[in-house]
């Protein structure tokens, strides 16, 4: 089990914005901070590496703040939409210890966990909906795409 988010500090919620990452990596503007994390954050882990689903651990090279990356895909066999999901979750230290243990056994349930108790960032294109990126606080329900 991975260790609780928060249980040695104040309420995510209590947070200032940036108290994960830095300005490039978690400022408040989430289009040009998913730009950045996108392009250049370093993987340290691959956990899930498929077409339609995968799952790594990265690392602000400014900060050193840790993300899981979730990408998740699920095809639109009929009409071609295929809807992408893609978050960036902040880690813990503790957090990427227990993740990269894991390796591809990677408990989804747990990461979906992590990304609903703290701000991540998010770009959610549904099937025939309109690209949104934004961070969030809602529920992270992570499942393998198909």
């Amino acid at each position: 089990m991975l260790p609780q988010p928060g249980a040695d500090s104040p309420a995510w919620n209590d947070r200032p914005m940036t108290e994960f990452g830095c300005a490039r990596c978690s400022g408040e503007d989430a289009l040009t901070a998913l730009a950045f994390c996108t392009t250049r954050l370093t993987k340290t882990h691959r956990l899930v590496e498929q077409s339609h689903f995968s799952v790594s651990l990265r690392r602000c090279p400014e900060c050193g703040q840790s993300f899981a990356a979730i990408f998740t895909e699920f095809v639109d066999w009929v009409g071609g939409e295929d809807a992408q999901y893609f978050d960036f979750v902040p880690l813990t230290t503790a957090e990427v210890s227990a993740l990269a243990a894991q390796g591809a056994r990677v408990d989804l349930a747990e990461l979906g966990a992590l990304g609903s108790v703290r701000r991540r960032l998010s770009s959610s294109w549904p099937t025939g909906g309109e690209k949104e990126i934004a961070w969030r606080t809602d529920p992270l329900s992570v499942r393998e795409g198909h």
